[in-house]
């Protein structure tokens, strides 16, 4: 028998992480399942990339690494096939296999990642197989399949896979004291050809879960342990989807598809062990990757969810959330964290002030991470909170990055203190993120050791306030960011004592009225109240910003050489680097603002596309030689001008003349001896594309 080789894959993401980047991670490690009786054409699943990448050119997927050709990814739709059945086939000789596939995904604007397709396979003896269109009720083998799952006794670390292209209505499973193991664990999937297995609720009892997992009963010994459930759809259940009663834990879900369920808006479309909050001291994980969810609570106005966990750690990884009538994503407590990656949510409800009603994430977690999410139309973009009554669990360590806000009617960012006796909430960072409200950009009170940085904080219409804080705030840090467009302040400190306010541009007023020893320096502002202590701070209403910024009337704040009274006139302090990842000083002491002057920098590096400027730079990525072809430049590109290869740390390990090229419209440059990573690619000071040398 042939042995399944088993590799790991890590993927070192190669990007400077400053300000808020669009393409920040292409794809991710996806998870599917497969029984090990499967025939050609069949599906294994999808790859996606991630929800919240803004492509460049085209998205396309390739293999780059196969087992034994068995499989294939079909380049536009991501779909992996099983292409030769004979390496699969008789050749599961353990009970459970994982098969590494590596994937290529590919923006042809940029280049592309590699990441894995971890694929489980169960051997014959281990699989039961359910057609929902059989005839009849058989024993489970492929030939011969259940056609309900009403008469299954469901075993323990064995894979019942449905078939695909089916619908099971008003379906209701109950599977409790089911305690499978990590090694061997319990799998509900799909297999064959075509649409997902489907669970239409229509006709259903109103109380009736499509899936409920565990006892009410006897809450400890009924629980489950290590389900994955992979490919599945489900909709229109009027009460939850799936229900995990306490205190299961090690559950997966991997590529599901619930909609239009919880249409009165009770707990959401899925309940993870939420009877309890006693069980915010368990360890009790859940995964989701790959997942999407729309419409919930559509016979109420408010109160709906997605999902709701009352347990960690709970780890959510490029799931898309729409339309809800309410907060899509509870994370509704637990110490061992909350992780929200590369995901979008979207509720659908834009601009509404209803803050107890509408938010987009609800955090109730210690020690989360929300990265890389896209935050969209809801009264808040992720409201951190507490229970009421004698549990008090303000969260701390919370860390938000890289995220995008826009559509919030009261605050993008807003640590709530729900109840007097909330603890003060310690050590939060949120940075590197942009948010565009006609609100509040960030409101936080009961803070303590709070970090605000790098952060781009557009307002407009009837926004307010920028930054704002109220109660209790201690120590907080708020440096390099750009806060502009808000009709009453930039950044407004109501209460609080220590404050650091260091190198921001804020094109707008900086009120301390009603905090206390608080700190100002190397902020550019248009007012600056009740500041303790000030000193290195420019007005901007006292200075000509053509001499100063880019673009000021395009809110560009980049300095410019002419910045005479800015540039190295800065306070001595300690944050770095500034909003662009620029490190600092590049001088003889810091600049004012949230940026760094960099000789040669004239944009927020926004990478120019080559085939837009007539310019294509091939292979990318590359081993060693690079070609350069000019074709119909669009532009003018002077021949004095420097082609110059720039690494992420901003150092310069490769130039050339451009008349060098201009002869024949084309040429090439030996890069051989290079590192291997990602560089950026220059002409003169413009920024025109990224390479890759592997």
């Amino acid at each position: 028998m042939k042995k399944f080789i088993l590799i790991l894959f890590v993927l070192v993401q190669l990007v400077c992480r400053a300000e808020y980047d669009s393409t920040y991670v292409l794809s991710v490690a996806q998870k599917y399942a497969i029984p090990e009786d499967v025939s050609n054409g069949d599906h294994v699943g999808t790859w996606l990339k991630t929800w919240t990448w803004a492509s460049v050119g085209t998205v396309s997927y390739s293999m780059e690494q196969n087992f034994d050709n068995a499989f294939s990814i079909n380049s536009s739709s991501g779909l992996i096939t099983i292409t030769d059945e004979s390496k699969i086939n008789g050749k599961v000789v353990q009970q459970d296999t994982l098969i590494n596939l590596i994937i290529r995904t590919t923006d042809s604007g940029v280049g592309y990642e590699l990441d894995t397709a971890r694929i489980w396979v169960k051997e014959n003896g281990y699989c039961k197989f359910v057609d929902f269109s059989a005839g009849s009720n058989g024993d489970g083998t492929k030939a011969s399949p259940y056609n309900d799952l009403d008469d299954i006794t469901w075993q323990t670390a064995c894979g019942y896979f449905l078939k695909r292209g089916t619908v099971k209505y008003a379906e209701h499973t109950n599977i409790s004291t089911h305690i499978a193991s990590t090694v061997h664990p319990t799998i509900i999937g799909a297999y064959g050809q075509g649409r997902k297995p489907v669970f239409d609720g229509t006709g259903g009892l109103s109380g009736s879960e499509c899936f409920y997992f565990g006892s009410s009963s006897n809450q400890t010994n009924g629980r489950c342990e290590n389900i994955y459930m992979y490919d599945i759809e489900i909709f229109d259940y009027t009460f939850t989807a799936i229900k995990y009663n306490r205190e299961s834990r090690s559950i997966g879900f991997y590529n599901i598809y619930l909609h239009n369920n919880d249409k009165n808006g009770r707990e959401g479309q899925m309940a993870i062990n939420t009877a309890s909050l006693n069980d915010t001291t368990n360890y009790c994980k859940f995964e989701f990757i790959n997942c999407e969810f729309d419409t919930s609570g559509v016979n109420v106005s408010d109160g709906a969810s997605h999902v709701k966990i009352g347990v960690s750690p709970a780890i959510v990884t490029n799931s898309r959330f729409g339309v809800c009538n309410g907060t899509p994503l509870r994370f509704a407590g637990g110490n061992f964290g909350a992780f929200l990656r590369h995901s979008t949510v979207d509720s659908g409800i834009l601009n509404t002030a209803s803050y107890g009603k509408y938010n987009t994430v609800q955090l109730r977690d210690h020690n989360s991470i929300i990265e890389d999410c896209r935050l969209l139309n809801s009264s808040t973009g992720i409201m951190m909170t507490s229970p009421t009554g004698e549990y008090y669990m303000h969260p701390d360590y919370v860390t938000i990055k890289n995220c995008y806000f826009s559509g919030q009617g009261f605050a993008a960012i807003f640590m709530h203190k729900n109840v007097s006796e909330d603890n003060i909430s310690v050590g939060h960072i949120y940075e590197d993120n942009k948010i565009v409200t006609n609100s509040i950009g960030i409101r936080y009170n009961k803070a303590k050791d709070l970090t605000i940085r790098r952060n781009l904080i557009v307002g407009y219409g009837a926004a307010t306030n920028g930054i704002t804080n109220l109660t209790q705030d201690i120590n907080p840090d708020i440096y390099y960011n750009v806060v502009q467009g808000f009709g009453t302040n930039g950044i407004y400190l109501t209460v609080g004592s220590g404050a650091e306010l260091y190198n921001n541009t804020v094109d707008g007023t900086i009120d301390c009225t009603g905090a206390s020893s608080e700190i100002a320096r190397n902020n550019f502002h248009k007012a600056l109240t009740s500041v303790a202590t000030e000193s290195n701070n420019i007005d901007i209403d006292g200075i000509e910003t053509a001499n100063y910024f880019q673009d000021y009337v395009g809110h560009n704040y980049m300095l410019k050489p002419t910045a005479i009274e800015a540039i190295d006139k800065g306070h001595n302090v300690s944050p770095n680097p500034d909003i662009a990842g620029t490190s600092i000083p590049q001088g003889v002491a810091p600049d004012i603002g949230a940026y760094e002057y960099k000789a040669g920098a004239t944009s927020n590096l926004q990478i120019q596309r080559n085939d837009q400027k007539g310019i294509k730079i091939y292979p990318n990525p590359a081993t060693g030689i690079v070609h350069i072809r000019f074709d119909n430049l669009t532009e003018n590109i002077y021949q004095s001008e420097w082609l110059k290869i720039i690494d992420l740390h901003g150092r310069q390990v490769f130039q050339k003349t451009l008349s060098t090229f201009f002869k024949e419209d084309q040429g090439e440059i030996d890069l051989s001896g290079i590192p291997k990573g990602l560089y950026l690619i220059c002409f003169g000071n413009r920024m025109m594309g990224k390479l890759v040398l592997k």
